[in-house]
């Protein structure tokens, strides 16, 4: 792929994917600029550029987040949040699809932070707020914001 076109499907996937993200997040995160990224990345975005030299912006944090599900919560919920990984199928419920989730921020962050039976969910979730960062549990949310089916500015 070329590198103007690599940028206009990397702005497009970013717009599309992390909109909703971007509308929950309590301060309005600065964005990165797809320009400067080009110019830093020496033509070539990726992953681990973005978060190195756009470390404060919301794309790196959606990159972060995503690293973060991978080590905690892929096991349950499964590599694209569907409710399909590997220990599923041992809990009753099921882990939720977050795919699906319309959940706000604020109910999203407590059942991370508290843990399902917490929240009235189910017993399987466990809480995280002891083992995550307030960074890691921010970045998260972004990430689960930004793997959303149904993305609808201002809705959670």
């Amino acid at each position: 792929m070329k590198p103007a076109a690599a940028i206009a499907a990397f702005a497009l996937l970013v717009h599309a994917g992390i909109a909703s993200a971007q509308a929950a997040a309590p301060a309005e995160p600065k964005r990165m600029d797809a320009g400067a990224a080009v110019k830093t990345c020496a033509g070539t975005v990726t992953d681990e550029c973005v978060v190195r030299h756009f470390k404060d912006t919301l794309e790196a944090s959606v990159i972060r987040g995503r690293l973060v599900y991978q080590n905690y919560c892929t096991l349950c919920h499964g590599k694209e949040g569907k409710g399909d990984g590997r220990a599923a199928r041992l809990h009753t419920p099921p882990p939720f699809d977050l795919t699906l989730s319309a959940a706000p921020r604020d109910y999203t962050l407590q059942v991370v932070r508290r843990g399902g039976e917490a929240m009235n969910r189910g017993k399987g979730m466990p809480p995280w707020g002891d083992q995550l960062t307030d960074e890691q549990v921010n970045d998260i949310l972004n990430y689960l914001f930004s793997i959303r089916l149904h993305k609808q500015a201002g809705k959670g």
